[in-house]
């Protein structure tokens, strides 16, 4: 899908910072395109410093300004050591979004789950967005405002097989998010989350590239496709600024119509 189907204004994120976790590819790269194409400057946040680093030089040849820092969100040191970071470096957050995430699936049933894989999952979807969430939702308030957008998917709120723990996950990843949005609103930050469907990306391939399970999809999907990161991004784009300005706990489906 090109990018002149979502035109650019240039000016929608001028003079704000934004992070971006799981920020190296998919629905997390789109997102840190689309911001630095509206005057944000990004902090690129996943796994390995290499991958970012290459994704960094990606968007500073075409003008923006990019952090690529690395950071497990599933580690908690890891997302400690994150928020210091930015502190040190006088890097004040205006927008944060919560992309980082996994949904390896079960090997047998829900009920054969092993402690290891649930908190795997938990960690990443869970854990570290909630408490990333605490430290830079803080900085914000006492600031005075700011947005938060997650990513979440209609998995939490339609169960699907083979990957139960990260339905559950993402599940809390909503009721977080209201969670949240009741905190720090009357201190000026909006936190909202976007439930995605089946979008072309890595993490889509469950689904994408199981025939079965992929006409399945299409039966319920009204617009017969998936959706493209970039897609998501317009979105996220649209819950970052002031086009969505009385809008907080909010959680807005881009699912092709699943959903409805």
């Amino acid at each position: 899908m090109s990018q002149q189907q979502f035109p650019s204004t240039g000016s929608a994120l001028a003079g704000k910072v934004a992070l971006i976790t799981g920020a190296s590819r998919g629905i997390g790269l789109a997102i840190a395109e689309r911001f630095v194409d509206e005057g944000a400057q990004v902090i690129l946040v996943s796994r390995k410093q290499d991958q970012l680093d290459e994704v960094a030089a990606q968007l500073r040849s075409r003008g923006a300004t990019a952090h690529p820092i690395a950071a497990h969100m599933g580690k908690l040191d890891d997302v400690r050591a994150l928020v210091d970071t930015l502190d040190t470096r006088g890097l004040a957050v205006d927008v944060l979004v919560n992309n980082a995430g996994i949904s390896p699936p079960h090997e047998g049933s829900l009920t054969d789950t092993t402690e290891a894989l649930w908190d795997k999952v938990m960690d990443v979807n869970l854990k570290g967005p909630f408490f990333l969430t605490a430290a830079i939702g803080k900085r914000m308030a006492a600031r005075g405002g700011g947005t938060v957008v997650n990513i979440s998917t209609t998995s939490a709120l339609m169960a699907q097989p083979e990957i139960g723990t990260y339905c559950i996950s993402k599940a809390g990843l909503n009721t977080m998010t209201r969670c949240f949005a009741r905190e720090l609103g009357p201190q000026g930050v909006r936190v909202n989350a976007i439930s995605c469907g089946v979008i072309k990306t890595a993490m889509g391939d469950h689904t994408l590239n199981d025939p079965g399970r992929y006409a399945d999809m299409m039966k319920i999907n009204p617009l017969k496709r998936p959706g493209y990161p970039e897609e998501v991004a317009s979105t996220a784009l649209f819950l970052a600024t002031g086009a969505s300005s009385y809008s907080t706990g909010l959680i807005l489906q881009v699912d092709g119509g699943v959903l409805a």
